[in-house]
């Protein structure tokens, strides 16, 4: 069964920074009523296994609800706002295997239009992407490579329409995103969340 995309692109108007993932949960893309748990949030890494908010969370001090209400979403959108950041995905569809919401388990059929999605919000100079996934399939999107920081390879670079963004790529938020990341693996992904999401202007 296919996955289509539940959300439209959350891009405050203001906008410098852009995070981009995957494609949220097969429960979230369900056609009809979605049957979500009392502890998802109906946005963006909204599972109530993804760790993104409450890194987002420890990283600037706003307590999120965890819950399945309009309120938790309105929080969201308000500190994207307040940071300006903006909010997207890459896949617009896609299959899965076992409905698995692993990377490695999808099959892409087809991409958000990114290009226009960025021409359409110029402020924007920096791309956050959520994993190594998103990367091939910006690679691909727009058939063209990263130039790599030599001191941190986290930190890349791409040309987009003659642009060229800032990228940075978020050790992963999944339940599986400190596997390899060591003992101090939360450390280092929370301080790695600060250093990529903060702004000298930050006041939340």
């Amino acid at each position: 069964m296919n996955s289509k995309h539940p959300f439209p692109p959350f891009i405050p108007s203001a906008a410098s920074k852009l995070i981009i993932g995957t494609i949220p949960p097969a429960r979230f893309c369900a056609e009809g009523e979605k049957q979500l748990f009392d502890t998802d949030v109906d946005f963006y890494y909204g599972s109530k296994e993804n760790a993104f908010w409450d890194l987002v969370t420890e990283v600037f001090g706003e307590p999120l609800e965890k819950l399945n209400t309009q309120k938790a979403i309105d929080q969201r959108k308000s500190l994207l706002t307040a940071l300006g950041i903006g909010i997207t995905d890459i896949i617009s569809e896609c299959t899965r295997e076992n409905q698995s919401a692993s990377d490695d388990k999808l099959t892409v059929i087809s991409r958000k239009d990114l290009g226009q999605l960025l021409i359409d919000h110029p402020s924007i100079t920096t791309l956050i992407y959520t994993s190594e996934f998103v990367k091939k399939e910006i690679n691909q999107l727009f058939g063209g490579y990263h130039l790599i920081d030599k001191e941190n390879k986290k930190k890349q670079f791409i040309k987009i329409n003659k642009k060229i963004y800032e990228v940075r790529i978020l050790y992963s938020p999944s339940p599986s995103g400190l596997r390899n990341l060591g003992p101090d693996g939360r450390v280092k992904r929370l301080n790695q969340y600060r250093d990529f999401l903060s702004t000298s202007s930050d006041v939340v």
